[in-house]
């Protein structure tokens, strides 16, 4: 049996000091903001499924009134989701701004 001085599965996942000085911050913001920008648009996208749906169900155009209930299951989790995600970064922003440096 062989061991390995260095793990490359823990050392991989973790950013060295050399790393971590190149990552240019308005990189690291758009990266960031890109990542928010698409789940809101998932979310989003849900809620919109969800709406057509619903609005097939009451026209008579759904054959599985399931598949109606669970798009609208999945866009109110989804949005439920998002709304606490929200509220915990307001929440985070309020108390760093309540720090004394």
């Amino acid at each position: 049996m062989r061991i390995l001085q260095e793990n490359p599965f823990i050392s991989s996942g973790i950013p060295s000091k050399t790393s971590l000085a190149k990552t240019d911050s308005k990189e690291a913001w758009s990266k960031f903001a890109d990542k928010i920008t698409s789940a809101i648009d998932e979310v989003d996208g849900l809620d919109k499924d969800s709406q057509q749906l619903t609005q097939d169900a009451v026209l008579g155009r759904v054959e599985n009134l399931h598949d109606v209930m669970i798009a609208a299951e999945k866009a109110r989790t989804a949005m439920s989701l998002t709304l606490e995600v929200r509220s915990k970064v307001l929440d985070a922003y309020k108390e760093v701004m309540r720090m004394q440096f």
